[in-house]
């Protein structure tokens, strides 16, 4: 063998393992630091019995920890047992959201005991290495790992994401982190009949959890809780929830219509009915279900918003925007709504309209930076080239490196017949995104304008390996 090949050889064999234990170390590190923050959760009943068995996971230093909804359910008193074996009582119910199983509470802890972890808004990507850490079959402070395999969005509801981390009977309430040691969700339940359908609610709920009234101690909550009438709703719905989650419609449905059926007036219950027939493509029956939900309650701006964006796939762009308006009465300050509200009516050709509600976007968050590209679109449809180019350059205040906005200011510049601007513009944008397909046609298109046919071509030879039907445009428009 080559004495250079033996060499390398050797060395990369040398590194293997080097690679290999620095990997191991930092997952070492990030579990290490992690598991202070996660408890076990003893549960007892109405006899101080030990009851079941879940997860939490501190959120800040005064004490605050999540866990499940249904970790907590029919309680009468708990207890959080952390790392280093000391128990200490869960005082009060802070604040709960049974939707999405998820119930924050506080525990009586010596701050200087207390090791929390932050919780991360942004959604996990498909294959992402996840951690969870919790104490499945009681085994406390067990970590696996996995990937996510997929993202599901309930209108209303909220976000989850399915995983191949195992979970257990007592993995309920646990972290689920990245990489980067964040929670990014939480792990609520396991789809029984199949394999590695776990699944996580993601972190923005645990981070939208807000007080629906004065905190309690775990056993008044309880028996309030027992006072509910829409209780065996409630039960189903969760159910048909899990099978919706699942992608398993039809099954859902038969939970929802039994959950109606208990309580006629349960708005989630109608929510998830009119969420499958969506998934079935049932428009008709969708839209009565959502209709349904909101006259049980039509001061929940969640559920116009959610029937509007539904009339827009449906392209029924007049019964969306006067569901936007709904929401939009019920809360003026609902930067969605106008945003989705001046999407629309660019949409049908209402340009003023569509400036106006984009505005209104601006007035409400003036680092609205998709508000300025859309406002600037309109800007330069409606003719205001200046308004246009003042409105993009506040998007690269806020994103200095979006290329797009540097692409439509080229166009803009182009309109006033400035044409050392417009290609500098475009340019900068491939500077940016040399892949930026728009750009490159735009610069070609503007060399061309200038008498440079030759820069043209370059543009077009990089196009060529990019989009061969746009190659073929700017092609046509240099020789004939």
């Amino acid at each position: 063998m080559n004495v250079k090949l033996k060499l390398v050889l050797g060395l990369l064999i040398w590194l293997a393992p080097a690679v290999y234990s620095n990997a191991e170390a930092a997952l070492t590190q990030l579990v290490n630091k992690i598991r202070p923050a996660v408890v076990t959760i003893v549960v007892y009943d109405v006899n101080q019995q030990v009851a079941s068995i879940g997860s939490g996971f501190f959120i800040d230093k005064r004490g605050h920890l999540i866990t499940n909804y249904h970790v907590l359910d029919k309680s009468y008193a708990a207890d959080v047992r952390t790392l280093d074996g000391e128990t200490y009582p869960i005082k009060l119910v802070v604040a709960e959201n049974k939707s999405v199983d998820l119930v924050k509470v506080l525990v009586d802890i010596p701050r200087e005991k207390i090791r929390r972890i932050k919780v991360s808004k942004k959604l996990p990507e498909i294959a992402e290495k996840v951690l969870v850490v919790g104490s499945p079959m009681g085994l406390e402070h067990t970590v696996s790992e996995g990937i996510v395999s997929s993202i599901r969005k309930v209108p209303s509801v909220g976000k989850f994401f399915q995983m191949s981390a195992p979970i257990s009977p007592g993995s309920s309430g646990s972290p689920v982190i990245n990489t980067k040691g964040q929670v990014i969700g939480v792990a609520t339940f396991q789809f029984i009949r199949g394999q590695n359908l776990n699944f996580a609610v993601a972190g923005e709920s645990v981070l939208r959890l807000k007080p629906t009234g004065p905190a309690l101690a775990i056993s008044r909550w309880t028996f309030n809780n027992s006072l509910e009438k829409p209780k065996l709703a409630e039960e189903l719905c969760r159910k048909g929830y899990s099978f919706s989650i699942n992608g398993e419609a039809q099954k859902a449905i038969q939970f929802f219509r039994k959950a109606i059926e208990k309580d006629p007036t349960n708005k989630m219950a109608w929510n998830g009915l009119g969420y499958c027939h969506v998934g079935l493509d049932n428009p008709q029956a969708a839209i009565q279900a959502y209709q349904q939900a909101i006259k049980t309650d039509p001061t929940d701006e969640t559920l116009h918003f959610n029937l509007a964006n539904y009339y827009i796939k449906l392209g029924r762009q007049q019964d969306a925007i006067n569901s936007y308006r709904e929401v939009i009465a019920l809360n003026p300050n609902s930067e969605n709504a106008y945003f989705r509200l001046g999407i629309v009516y660019n949409e049908i050709g209402r340009l003023d309209d569509g400036k106006t509600a984009f505005e209104n976007v601006i007035r409400l968050n003036p680092e609205a930076a998709s508000a300025y590209f859309n406002v600037a679109i309109t800007y330069a449809k409606l003719g205001h080239y200046h308004e246009a180019i003042k409105a993009n350059k506040q998007v690269l205040r806020i994103k200095p490196d979006f290329a797009p906005a540097y692409n439509n200011l080229g166009l803009v510049y182009g309109k006033l017949g400035q044409s050392s601007q417009e290609v500098s513009a475009y340019k900068e944008a491939i500077r940016i995104d040399p892949d930026n397909i728009p750009a490159h046609f735009n610069l070609g298109a503007a060399l061309l304008q200038k008498g440079d046919k030759t820069g043209a071509l370059d543009e077009y030879k990089i196009l060529k390996s990019l989009d061969k039907e746009t190659a073929d445009t700017l092609f046509d428009k240099i020789y004939y």
